[in-house]
């Protein structure tokens, strides 16, 4: 339940900077700690901070570091009556963020980052065995650094210990032992924590109260974890029932909401291709009003506060799922919603007020139909809205999973234009998503998309052309001195709309070494499964390349024999200083499944300075688009002719004759000869 926009931006693995924990002096300037109790009274369970009652009305960050942005949005959320943020883990930048939530008057629900374990749902390849004590114990003492690091910073309210560590697929929930030797990792932690820093709370998050579990997380959590003060629960359309979940269960501690927003997508309506359909803006702000309102102060007796999900700006504007501000920082209607909730007024320009694109019901296109649009917007000052529509391949898979670290490229159709519109589907067939912004005047926005699909003639399981390479391989083949290597995701030249961008940093030694970085299907295969399919006639690989440094030169690839059958190389390129389109040729190339879509290789010699920054961006898989469908060419050879007609003939009378009744009435006769007669000549192209 943890596959939240880019959230956690690869979890943010937990590195610490590790320094003396008396050298905290530039944190808070100087001040102590807080000092966090929990505390029951006869009216409940309240947070107690400096002796002060302290209800928890936060956001979630999924930032690693202070930059301007992140100030921005802790100045929106004292603005709107927010008091504190989470993190899901520490990291380089975490004590500069400790500072600036202090600087806001934000406290911090800091999280100590538990290893996923083998077989956990949103971890694909997570691979920590929690019956091995001595790697526990080793987690344990790195996660004591972390605690000794930050403990007297007087931002700090609680400690998360893990985050989900037991949603876990149902295989692996079988595994009695297994599980309860991850419940008592976490109680583990959470006694050193307490060992450590006496001063604050731990808290143990869960994905929602784990009613499908074998053992629910109520109970594990009883049996297994004396430690855990608090019970967080992350939680989604289940809130209305979460208060009634946890009185039921033998969790006799109070709980609080650490995730919470609107329906999530693994349990919204699908079109008929599996893709999501996804709420409004407005109907996404009634969830987040609903949730505060009813289940978390509605609650408060028991229930301690909570975090929106997620406080925090878009990396694409096509991936609008969990929508609180977007791309370029601007707030939305839910923001104005817990700005209401949290401060009894709205604020003074309120976001437009977003419904939904009528007319638009997961709509399948054929090739060259007009999409006819309208955005059902409107702005509660009466503000005339300008409306930027946008187009990309979808930001879910076949399956209806969330591509959350893939979103493609996009291309804006109209930037500042109105309310309707009325353009050509795109070429390719497959799965499409229409987003439309609205922006008011004031610096404020709101969003709605809707699912379509454009037709046509795929060969089964051939990815059309052209494609964004990323939507497919990932950079997982690193090769040679791997280690001189770092690999991070950086924004493309092409702005927001662009595709996806990587940085790699070079670290080498002045010696001769080489490495190199292939983007294979799936990851980390290198032959020994089946590539990509993908429809003949490629004609390039095209993308943007460039470095920091002159005189870095690099070989490019796609495919190799060993794992392909066919390798073209592009040898001796030097990459120049500012972003450059580069393609690879594939004219004449005779390919079927392609394990590697795209590589390349960096070598140096004796006594050359390896220190650079290569960057890769928006690579193309480049040809024609498949043509459009043709239902009456009943022999595939993109005509109707007497072959076609010839086909019918030999059907005459029939019932259940397939593609032979031509009109599809269920009954070959003289009609669908006339429907053949009609249509005759070449196919479209």
């Amino acid at each position: 339940m943890n596959l939240r926009l880019n959230v956690l931006l690869g979890m943010i693995i937990a590195i610490i900077l590790v320094a003396p924990s008396d050298s905290f002096a530039r944190g808070g300037d100087g001040e102590g700690p807080s000092i966090v109790q929990v505390e029951q009274t006869k009216d409940g369970w309240r947070l107690l901070r400096n002796g002060e009652p302290f209800f928890l009305k936060g956001g979630c960050i999924v930032r690693g570091g202070v930059s301007p942005e992140l100030l921005e949005l802790f100045t929106e959320l004292k603005d709107a009556g927010g008091n504190c943020i989470r993190l899901w883990a520490t990291g380089p930048g975490t004590m500069g963020i400790l500072d600036a939530a202090h600087e806001h008057g934000l406290g911090v629900f800091l999280g100590l980052w538990m290893d996923h374990p083998v077989g956990h749902v949103d971890s694909a390849g997570a691979f920590f065995d929690y019956t091995n004590v001595n790697a526990v114990l080793n987690q344990i003492e790195s996660l004591r650094v972390q605690v000794e690091l930050y403990k007297d910073h007087p931002a700090l309210l609680a400690w998360g210990v893990g985050n989900e560590m037991a949603h876990l697929t149902a295989e692996a929930d079988a595994q009695t032992l297994e599980v309860r030797m991850i419940w008592r990792a976490i109680n583990q932690t959470a006694a050193m924590v307490k060992e450590v820093d006496p001063n604050h709370p731990t808290v143990a998050v869960t994905a929602e109260t784990g009613d499908w579990h074998q053992i629910d997380n109520a109970t594990q959590l009883a049996n297994w974890c004396p430690n855990i003060d608090i019970w967080g629960i992350n939680a989604y359309e289940t809130m209305p029932q979460i208060r009634d979940k946890v009185e039921s269960g033998p969790w006799d501690r109070p709980y609080f909401i650490p995730e919470y927003g609107p329906q999530g997508w693994w349990s919204s309506p699908q079109c008929s291709w599996n893709t999501r359909i996804e709420h409004s803006n407005t109907v996404k702000a009634d969830w987040y009003k609903n949730g505060w309102v009813n289940s978390i102060e509605g609650e408060s007796d028991r229930c301690l506060g909570g975090f929106a999900f997620a406080w925090d700006t878009l990396d694409s504007p096509l991936d609008s799922w969990w929508t609180m501000f977007d791309h370029e920082g601007r707030p939305t209607e839910c923001i104005d919603v817990l700005y209401e909730a949290w401060n009894g007024t709205p604020p003074e320009n309120r976001s437009p007020v977003v419904t939904g694109i009528g007319g638009l019901n997961c709509p399948t296109y054929q090739a060259g139909e007009m999409i006819v649009a309208e955005l059902l917007a409107t702005d509660p000052e009466g503000d005339a809205l300008e409306v930027d529509w946008l187009i990309g391949r979808e930001v879910f898979d076949a399956d209806g999973g969330y591509l959350w670290e893939t979103t493609g490229a996009c291309d804006y159709l109209v930037q500042g234009g109105g309310l309707n519109l009325e353009v050509e589907v795109p070429e390719a067939p497959g799965a499409y998503r229409l987003v439309a912004w609205a922006r008011d005047g004031g610096g404020r926005t709101g969003v709605a998309t809707t699912p379509f699909f454009v037709d046509g003639e795929i060969p089964d399981g051939e990815v059309p052309m052209p494609f964004p390479v990323d939507d497919y391989y990932g950079p997982s083949g690193f090769m040679g001195a791997s280690w001189i290597l770092n690999r991070t995701n950086t924004a493309s030249p092409n702005g927001a709309c662009g595709g996806t961008g990587h940085k790699f940093t070079v670290n080498a030694p002045p010696i001769a070494i080489w490495a190199g970085c292939a983007w294979q299907f799936p990851t980390n295969n290198w032959g020994t499964a089946p590539g990509l399919e993908i429809m003949s006639g490629g004609t390039a690989v095209k993308f943007l390349a460039w470095s920091d440094k002159p005189g870095t030169v690099l070989d490019f690839f796609v495919g190799t024999e060993g794992t392909d059958g066919f390798a073209v190389n592009l040898d001796g390129v030097e990459l120049p200083l500012e972003p450059t389109e580069i393609s690879i040729p594939l004219d004449g190339i005779e390919y079927e499944d392609v394990v590697i879509g795209f590589g390349w290789t960096y070598s140096q010699g004796f006594g050359d300075d390896g220190a650079r920054e290569i960057y890769i961006s928006d690579i193309i898989w480049d040809g024609p688009p498949p043509p459009p469908p043709c239902p009456l060419d009943l022999n595939d050879d993109r005509r109707i002719d007497s072959w076609d007609l010839g086909i019918v003939l030999m059907n005459y009378f029939n019932t259940n004759a397939g593609d032979a009744d031509a009109n599809g009435d269920g009954f070959v006769d003289q009609q669908d000869i006339a429907v053949i007669l009609a249509a005759w000549g070449p196919c479209p192209e």
